[in-house]
């Protein structure tokens, strides 16, 4: 009994040393919330300023002042001392924001200048003059915080000179520089000779990506649409040399010959919503027509077989419907009061049912490494595991037709919902650039979609979300081939 005893108080003593332990430490948590919380809201004051990058040492001299504060605390140094560096970090947050405001509204253009390098990727394409740039934009800012306001003038004009040619350069490297490169092998293979008119187009469309580019650095969109023609061109003409040089005769009226037989190949694409490739001959050209042909005859037999299907089973919910009704009626005098609730669950069970096939029929309708059918609250979100991109482009291949055939038919499953093509990409590349180019292939397969479906362009919307939203560790090759994706939401609750 003695022990029993002994071994109650033992827990009730400890219990009430881990009680004490408990309260004591929410009490610090308040009392670091009463005390630091002024000084927090300074600090995110001047994040959202930008303080960091526009006022880089008064900004780290507040933060070093804050942190000091804060080992005093956990120390439990006095209060006095503590209350001291919180307000010469609030003064200093206060001037790093104040600095930070100057610096937009001095140096508006400086900053724009950063942001449209970053863009274009301009670290990775134009490491050298972007790092020059970028340390004029530091001695800016640096002299801007010491008041040197005219020696801050000057820098800027330094920073904003490098970062446009660093701007510059990045396009040109990202859009045209393939495309040289592609000339020089095709000169060395003395293509310009065999096929001057298709190689001689190609140079002049590589010019105008040149020039656009020269003249208006933010026509980068219509430069690299010509630098992808002249790429084309340069291996059409590629293909012909070839041809010309195996057939041994003049290579002038041999190129028109060529030229003339793919003019019917081109024009029959066309008609079927698709711009053939000639830079390896008609075969390619013929078997996407083939594709295409055999893609829309699947279709029709399909959607005939969906109408007769659909005819069917309708009949058959009709008819289940009558009995039901029939079924209430007979009870109808006995049970007045629930007839229109009986009503309303049975149409909502087979409405129900109703969707739940629809569902299972989409999710049916496509090959586990063609796409994946996601249910989300009521919407529907298909991932295209099998649509890729040519890397840094936004170009549907005609290969992927048929894939977005299926997807075609998914989105008609629900004619009044909103569709959103989402794009995402790895975290390889600067968050800017893949941001772009996420929002570009999301355009694509909308474009895709209202040029190939009766579709109101208001029913549609594309968005880019770059490397924010991630399915798998970008640590890994395979993580980064499912992040790089084009998810599409069927949204039916909007």
């Amino acid at each position: 009994m003695k022990k029993n005893f002994i071994l109650t108080n033992a827990v009730f003593a400890f219990c009430l040393l881990f009680a004490s332990a408990n309260w004591a430490q929410q009490k610090d948590e308040r009392l670091y919330q009463q005390i630091f919380v002024r000084t927090q809201e300074k600090l995110n004051e001047a994040k959202a300023a930008q303080a960091d990058v526009l006022a880089p040492e008064v900004y780290l001299r507040a933060t070093k002042k804050l942190g000091e504060a804060q080992d005093d605390f956990k120390r439990n140094r006095g209060v006095g001392d503590i209350d001291k560096k919180l307000r010469e970090a609030d003064l200093d947050f206060t001037q790093a924001t104040q600095y930070a405001r100057l610096a937009k509204t001095t140096f508006a253009k400086l900053l724009q200048a950063r942001d449209e390098a970053l863009m274009a990727n301009a670290p990775q394409h134009a490491a050298a003059n972007y790092t020059t740039g970028d340390q004029y934009f530091k001695e800016t800012m640096r002299k801007l915080e010491t008041g040197d306001m005219a020696g801050a003038k000057k820098r800027s004009e330094e920073a904003e000179r490098w970062l446009r040619d660093a701007e510059l350069q990045a396009i040109k490297v990202s859009t045209i520089g393939s495309v040289r490169a592609l000339i020089a092998k095709a000169q060395e293979a003395k293509v310009d000779k065999l096929a001057p008119l298709s190689f001689g187009r190609g140079q002049a469309l590589l010019l105008d990506a040149e020039n656009i580019l020269t003249t208006d650095r933010r026509a980068a969109a219509t430069a690299r649409e010509k630098a992808e023609a002249a790429e084309y061109e340069i291996r059409h003409a590629t293909y012909l040399a070839g041809q010309i040089q195996r057939m041994k005769i003049d290579e002038r009226e041999l190129e028109k010959v060529l030229l003339n037989a793919e003019k019917p190949v081109a024009e029959v694409s066309k008609e079927l919503k698709f711009s053939p490739q000639f830079d390896a001959g008609l075969g390619k050209p013929l078997n996407d027509i083939r594709s295409a042909i055999r893609t829309l005859l699947e279709e029709q037999r399909r959607l005939l077989a969906e109408v007769a299907q659909r005819d069917k089973r309708l009949d058959e919910l009709n008819g289940s419907l009558e009995e039901k009704n029939r079924e209430i009626n007979a009870m109808q005098e006995a049970k007045t009061g629930l007839e229109s609730e009986l009503i309303k669950k049975q149409q909502m069970l087979l409405e129900r049912q109703r969707q739940e096939e629809k569902l299972r029929g989409i999710e049916n309708l496509f090959a586990a490494a063609e796409a994946s059918v996601i249910r989300e609250s009521g919407n529907l979100r298909i991932r295209l595991a099998g649509l890729t991109f040519p890397s840094g482009r936004a170009t549907i291949q005609p290969e992927y037709f048929s894939l977005l055939t299926k997807l075609q038919r998914a989105i008609r499953e629900f004619p009044a919902a909103k569709i959103i093509v989402e794009g995402h990409t790895d975290n390889v590349g600067h968050d800017a650039y893949n941001l772009n180019l996420s929002a570009e292939r999301a355009r694509a397969v909308q474009q895709y979609l209202l040029a190939n479906m009766n579709l109101a362009e208001e029913r549609t919307q594309a968005l880019g979300y770059g490397e924010e939203r991630p399915i798998a560790n970008n640590e890994t090759d395979e993580g980064r081939m499912q992040n790089r994706r084009i998810d599409v939401v069927i949204a039916t609750q909007q």
